[in-house]
């Protein structure tokens, strides 16, 4: 059966489209996690991500920002993917504002985590200059985050996720 370019543009066109309404249904990036404050309907922003939006999946991530998140893995081939938190970075700096709003934790923090090929974390270290007990905290919300696992070779399989959080004044 011989190809109709006509069809072939026209379901170029359709497929464009359906892409421009996915990304229209996505709500606006979400840089900040902002906190109310007495005084101000605006609030203040209580933690900033340099370059990923909180509220967004890895597949729902621009080309830049799935670059930022694979510049942490030195040699990663163009088609393999990082593990990231299935449900976006949102929900684990809500809960590490939360924590970190009772002992006000100062300095940078780096949480490993070994995750499985099926997204579950099996392991979560912390390095850095910030309290103990907040480092463990920290380590056990991330190690109850479920993960979208990395891809490997076009297959599911286990990776370090590192995620680095500076705190100053919250």
């Amino acid at each position: 059966m011989p190809i109709h370019p006509g069809r072939v543009l026209a379901a170029c066109l359709f497929a464009a489209c359906m892409q421009g309404v996915a990304a229209a249904d996505l709500p606006r990036k979400q840089f900040e996690l902002r906190v109310e404050e007495t005084g101000t309907r605006f609030g203040r922003a209580a933690m900033t991500s340099s370059g990923l939006p909180l509220n967004r999946r890895y597949a729902e991530l621009d080309a830049n920002e799935k670059a930022v998140v694979r510049a942490n893995y030195e040699g990663m081939p163009e088609d393999d993917e990082p593990p990231f938190p299935a449900d976006g970075l949102l929900p684990v700096m809500t809960t590490l504002h939360i924590g970190a709003e009772r002992g006000f934790p100062k300095g940078k923090l780096a949480i490993v985590v070994d995750v499985d090929s099926a997204g579950k974390v099996q392991h979560a270290q912390t390095y850095g200059k910030v309290d103990a007990d907040f480092s463990r905290f920290a380590a056990s919300v991330l190690a109850r985050t479920p993960f979208k696992p990395a891809v490997c070779g076009g297959k599911p399989c286990a990776m370090q996720y590192v995620m680095r959080i500076e705190f100053g004044m919250l």
